[in-house]
């Protein structure tokens, strides 16, 4: 009995532990590469992107999640790390290409996570602007959101937040690459 109430208390003690995480580079997604293929896109390049709107330049390198557990931005920004997605899916694609007359850029205006015990939530936002040959052709806000289950123990909750919340940035990527406004833009004479 007594090895049990010390395995819990450190338990508890290793779920309210604060530390640094980190998370891999964006890897291509199946549905992004479809995305891109289906509405057969163009070759473009990206550009800058930035934070901007509720996102300050600290919210963009790196978001707490619960209490004292910090997650920073890969890359060193979160905006960054959308930037990445979104080259990963149009280099998986064929359409990256550095010379093309196409410009993506973007500014992330939304970044939170919250894994409050019961349900955590998750958001992103973003202005994407696509230009050609220096003219704005696209410009529009888009966003998503996730929520789910958050356990009490902080050795659960924390891990599926860093998963909820950085899936959202594949799910913002695909939501741009399937948006119709953004296709017919990128099609525009």
């Amino acid at each position: 009995m007594i090895f049990v109430r010390i395995a819990a208390v450190a338990l508890l003690a290793a779920s309210l532990a604060g530390c640094a995480m980190n998370v891999a580079a964006p890897q291509a997604s199946f549905d992004g590469i479809q995305a891109v293929r289906a509405a057969d896109l163009p070759p473009m390049t990206l550009g800058s992107f930035v934070p901007g709107g509720s996102v300050s330049a600290s919210d963009d390198r790196s978001t707490t999640v619960r209490a004292i557990n910090t997650l920073d931005a890969p890359g060193g920004s979160f905006a960054g790390f959308l930037k990445d997605t979104l080259a990963a899916d149009l280099k998986g694609a064929g359409r990256l290409d550095a010379n093309a007359p196409l410009t993506l850029s973007g500014v992330l205006t939304k970044r939170e996570v919250d894994s409050t015990v019961g349900t955590g939530t998750a958001s992103l936002a973003a202005d994407f602007t696509l230009t050609k040959g220096g003219k704005t052709v696209f410009d529009k806000t888009l966003s998503v959101s996730d929520s789910w289950d958050s356990s009490f123990l902080g050795a659960v909750a924390i891990p599926d937040a860093v998963n909820h919340f950085t899936g959202l940035f594949g799910k913002l990527s695909l939501q741009l690459l399937s948006d119709p406004d953004f296709k017919a833009a990128a099609h525009a004479p």
